[in-house]
């Protein structure tokens, strides 16, 4: 009966693409998703549309190196890459296309495209462009009106601090003491661990009361904003969409105020991206959050804390995400935060508020993605939180990976359009169990700076309570920030990032593997006598590519490898002198 019903179902789609394909739109270039939603609108109605490019154009590696800030490129060597998906956009083909009469929304480089409004006709004209490789939907998502996150609770007043209260702890947690000890990370502060030296981006829908006490510490250390819905860097209430939610999740991950609140990592820095509207009856445009990738990246974030997890676009739609899209790698905006996490990014994404159900996962994107930490909800009896979403992906992945309170957590008041309150109140989701992830993931990287996102996924999911039988509803369980920290001590040797020179980079050949020709590219923050050596796998030197003096700046050279024989090759970049940094390349002909 089961297969009968695949396949009656299959077919079903076959029909409809047939059916949209050739009455609605017949242009290949157009998505199934973009044909279905071309058919319910009016020649004039505007669509917000991907428009995806062939290439790069003459781009190169170097060109996007010149981008980074010293920050970015300091955390890619010590945990992630570089690659083709990072150079950016080629502006020829951008004007192109609005010379068709668009306004570009968001230019994204992991994906080589733009989105915008669109109306039918110039869709058409768009597609007819070369450049141009398809157009398709941009997904948005919405929350349902019901969420108990949305929840208004009880105010509680603001605690004046006491150092005679402390009941034995080294620092005076107020009503937070609950949420930290159950994840252990009171012991982790008393043994100086809080995130020092860590940069936090959070994706939210605003931070309506900045001006709260316990946000003094992440003010004085200066923060970055930007807000990808009205395009501007006002993240609090005004334009489109409110910050209730934000002002909680943030003060869940860096809030300090003794006496009230005391968060796991009150000594980072922070950057705060808007991009879901609460004003619209569609929040989340998957092309912000993306968006908020690249710019974290670029502003030298190590960790991404999104309280952001949706399912449902429309209803009963076919254009709808729903749970067999779960897979960890499908939908676009699970795919931004796996490429985040390949530049070195640690993505803590919350699970979702959808519940239990017994046949399938529940959860939202883009915490199915296969290199997220997706976070689920438990009580203060270290239960399973009856909202919170259930695994596994569809190809069987455990999902959520860990958990953390997700229950009455204690958080900064918001403004709810009225002042700026200095007390407290409570509240409930996986958003608020996502946030406390993100700040023990920070205690880690102060810890031990160049562990790897897989590394410390390992970590936190082989120290929590139910390490040793994970399951669908809590994964691997309630997370210890303590006993965590102490294995990522001995992961690798620990490397101050400080010590890591940030006035060159050496980026990885492209193509690779490659035959018989390949591109090195690097890029000199300082002048400097530049030598490139390719080595062959026993260490004998088998070309020298460059040797000569050359001023700050970006630079390539071809290594062409037609008189070698296949195998494995190193390339090592010295300047002045002195080894800077080698990569391995494959020659496969």
């Amino acid at each position: 009966m089961k297969k009968s019903y695949v396949v009656v179902s299959f077919t079903i789609f076959i029909i409809a693409y047939i059916f949209y394909g050739f009455t609605s739109h017949n242009n290949s270039k157009i998505s199934f998703f973009l044909n279905n939603e071309l058919a319910d609108r009016t020649n004039s109605d505007k669509t917000l549309i991907w428009i995806y490019f062939n290439d790069k154009g003459t781009n190169t590696i170097a060109d996007a190196i010149n981008t980074l800030s010293k920050e970015s490129i300091i955390r890619r060597k010590l945990r992630g890459t570089f690659d083709e998906k990072d150079i950016p956009v080629f502006e020829n083909y951008v004007q192109q296309v609005v010379n068709t009469g668009i306004t570009v929304k968001q230019k994204i480089n992991m994906l080589n495209a733009i989105s915008s409004y669109a109306t039918r006709e110039q869709i058409e004209t768009i597609t007819n462009l070369p450049c141009v490789k398809k157009v398709d939907l941009v997904a948005k998502f919405k929350k349902r009106a019901e969420d108990i996150e949305f929840v208004k609770n009880q105010e509680y007043p603001e605690v004046e601090y006491n150092p005679n209260a402390d009941n034995g702890n080294s620092m005076s947690y107020g009503s937070s003491l609950s949420q930290m000890t159950l994840i252990n990370a009171v012991t982790a502060q008393d043994s100086g661990y809080n995130g020092a030296g860590v940069i936090i981006a959070t994706f939210d829908a605003g931070w309506d009361n900045l001006g709260h006490p316990c946000f003094d510490s992440i003010r004085a250390r200066g923060l970055r904003t930007k807000d990808f819905v009205n395009g501007d860097t006002n993240v609090a209430n005004g334009g489109q969409g409110t910050g209730e939610h934000g002002t909680q999740t943030l003060s869940l991950i860096g809030g300090y105020k003794p006496g009230s609140l005391i968060s796991p990592a009150y000594r980072s820095k922070f950057l705060l991206a808007k991009t879901e509207n609460t004003a619209s009856e569609t929040p989340l445009e998957e092309d912000n959050w993306i968006a908020a990738v690249q710019w974290a990246d670029n502003l030298g974030a190590d960790i991404i804390s999104s309280s952001l997890g949706y399912i449902a676009m429309d209803a009963g739609s076919i254009r709808t995400y729903d749970w067999t899209w779960m897979n960890g790698d499908s939908t676009v905006i699970t795919k931004g935060a796996n490429h985040a996490v390949d530049i070195g990014i640690v993505v803590v994404n919350s699970a979702g508020n959808e519940g239990y159900n017994a046949t399938h996962n529940t959860l939202g994107a883009p915490s199915d993605g296969k290199k997220v930490i997706c976070v689920g909800s438990v009580n203060s009896n270290k239960q399973r939180s009856s909202f919170s979403s259930v695994g596994l992906t569809t190809l069987g992945a455990i999902k959520p990976d860990i958990c953390a309170l997700g229950n009455g957590n204690y958080v900064a008041m918001p403004s709810y359009g009225s002042g700026t309150p200095t007390t407290y109140t409570t509240g409930s989701g996986t958003s608020f169990s996502c946030p406390m992830t993100a700040g023990v993931v920070a205690m880690l990287l102060q810890a031990n700076h160049n562990l790897t996102p897989a590394q410390i996924k390992t970590i936190l999911t082989s120290k929590a309570d139910s390490s040793f039988a994970p399951g669908r509803q809590r994964g691997y369980g309630l997370i210890n920030a303590w006993e965590s920290i102490k294995l990522a001590r001995t992961m690798t040797n620990i490397i101050d990032p400080s010590s890591i020179a940030a006035n060159f980079y050496l980026a990885q050949n492209f193509p690779n593997p490659f035959n018989p020709a390949t591109r090195i590219e690097f890029s000199l923050r300082a002048d400097a006598n530049v030598k490139i050596v390719v080595y062959n796998t026993a260490g004998k030197e088998v070309r020298t590519l460059l040797n000569e003096s050359k001023p700050a700046g970006s630079y390539g050279v071809t290594f062409d490898a037609g008189t070698l024989s296949s195998g494995v090759y190193f390339y090592s970049l010295y300047t002045n002198g002195v080894l800077q940094d080698t990569k391995k390349m494959m020659l496969i002909k």
